[in-house]
């Protein structure tokens, strides 16, 4: 009896909470947008106006919300079974979607451990020191792969006043995250079956951050099908995934892990050829040694600088030397670059000569497989990719990173890349490590209190003279509008 009444009376009155102040502040948000817009100031001052009004009452509705579970936990030992008041009324900031939400709760202390703790904080998720929502959290580090992280610190302040944090706070959220550590993989109930597998690999050079020191490599790998024209001039990868990997990483590791991912993936038994396409570098040379039944292939755009850099301005010496490669014409291509570096005058234009005789000598096998394979390959655009993909956000722009930020980017955006939901996966991860509760018990008469509180509330608004019909109502306003807004 006395727990049934004690309950009826705490649900009347959080219903008195939600009936007097959201629903009066609902229609004064209302009014002033309104006003707003007959103010001449236009429908984007409407929006505005009831946007901020909307984000100040979901801050009030949050304050409640975890005021009303500290207040059972404080008003029902059975609940905190060993934890007695300690404290009360200490207060807490926290940065919501919506705002800064500022509430207070009860510092409690068990009895049996010596420990302390705010028993709310914990039941809504909140960890000692948080400052920031974990959904906020999630929301920066969506900015974050495409902005600085200034920028993405500054960025949620358009929909939310006082949302506005630090780089160094943006920062910190991408560190808890671990984006390096994520690894998703695509479960297939049967195995992809594909003739020829693309596999196209190239590295961006990032600054480093000490003085002095010299750029890195984060390298990129991705793996496709071929190609599907979806404009004019066009293309679309097919079954493209990405890969990144931080400088130092050995060779065996980096293609043991495309490996994996292939024998995962596809039936390689009906697979005819894998491709390995790239720009020379040795340990890309090295995948077609750890990849069974692979072949490597110069990249075609690396191939056509190498001739432009031998033939200087020349367009003659461009042609020629062009020709007799696609022809697989080896020791006329020789004596071309000979008579090229006779004829240079400058020893600049020599040592490039150089450079390239021995680049396309060296490279001399994966050209062949480039003229045998020709009606296979599709065109590799590893320059592209690592452009769009790393580049975009490493050293497009005049910044320096660290091994380890470097590496933490270029997972964020390999992912996004990928179409993995971060936000989704941030809010999971932080469920998982924040799911405390007091002695295994979730108090679940809050939930069912509040639901019905919150269901009986939304009755009223109804009962709000500004919505329903008659002389006092929006609706004749909001239909004045909607015709005036027709005859315009």
């Amino acid at each position: 009896g006395r727990t049934s009444t004690k309950y009826s009376e705490v649900r009347s009155s959080m219903q008195s909470i939600f009936d007097e102040i959201i629903v009066n502040s609902f229609r004064e948000v209302v009014e002033k947008s309104i006003a707003e817009f007959f103010s001449g100031k236009g429908l984007s001052a409407f929006q505005q106006e009831y946007r901020d009004g909307m984000n100040e009452i979901g801050t009030f509705i949050q304050q409640r919300l975890i005021e009303f579970i500290d207040q059972e936990l404080v008003e029902d030992p059975s609940l905190r079974e060993d934890w007695v008041i300690e404290r009360r009324n200490d207060e807490k900031t926290i940065l919501s979607p919506f705002g800064p939400v500022v509430f207070k709760r009860t510092y409690f202390r068990n009895k049996t451990t010596g420990k302390y703790a705010y028993l709310a904080d914990r039941l809504v998720g909140y960890t000692p020191h948080q400052r920031l929502d974990t959904l906020l959290e999630a929301d920066l580090l969506e900015e974050v792969v495409n902005k600085s992280f200034r920028k993405s610190g500054e960025s949620l302040e358009k929909q939310a006043r006082g949302t506005s944090v630090s780089g160094q706070t943006v920062l910190n959220v991408v560190r808890k995250f671990e984006p390096e550590q994520i690894e998703i993989k695509e479960k297939f109930k049967v195995k992809k079956k594909c003739q020829i597998i693309y596999i196209e690999a190239d590295e961006d050079h990032v600054a480093h951050q000490g003085k002095g020191t010299r750029a890195f490599e984060q390298r990129l790998v991705y793996v496709h099908e071929g190609r599907r024209r979806v404009g004019k001039d066009r293309y679309e990868l097919i079954g493209k995934k990405y890969f990144t990997f931080e400088p130092g990483t050995k060779t065996e590791y980096i293609w043991n892990t495309i490996w994996q991912y292939l024998d995962d993936t596809y039936e390689l038994a009906e697979t005819e050829h894998i491709f390995i396409l790239g720009d020379g570098a040795s340990w890309i040379k090295a995948g077609a040694e750890y990849i069974p039944c692979s072949t490597y292939v110069l990249d075609g755009f690396h191939l056509r600088m190498a001739i432009l850099r031998a033939a200087g301005d020349n367009e003659d010496n461009r042609q020629a030397l062009a020709h007799v490669i696609w022809a697989g014409k080896r020791t006329k291509m020789n004596h071309l670059l000979q008579n090229f570096h006779a004829d240079a005058k400058e020893e600049s234009r020599k040592e490039t000569i150089r450079s390239v005789y021995k680049y396309l000598n060296n490279h001399w096998g994966a050209i062949q497989a480039r003229w045998h394979y020709q009606h296979l390959l599709v065109g590799c655009s590893a320059e592209g990719h690592v452009s769009h993909i790393l580049s975009a956000r490493l050293s497009s722009r005049p910044m320096a990173w660290s091994y380890y930020g470097a590496n933490q980017m270029a997972h964020l955006r390999v992912h996004r890349a990928n179409n993995v939901d971060l936000h989704k996966i941030y809010l999971e991860q932080s469920g998982r490590h924040k799911k405390q509760i007091v002695n295994g018990v979730l108090p679940k008469a809050s939930v069912t209190i509040l639901a019905k509180a919150a269901g009986a509330s939304f009755e009223t608004f109804g009962n709000i003279p500004s919505l329903r019909t008659g002389r006092r109502s929006y609706q004749p306003l909001l239909r004045q509008i909607s015709n005036a807004s027709l005859h315009l």
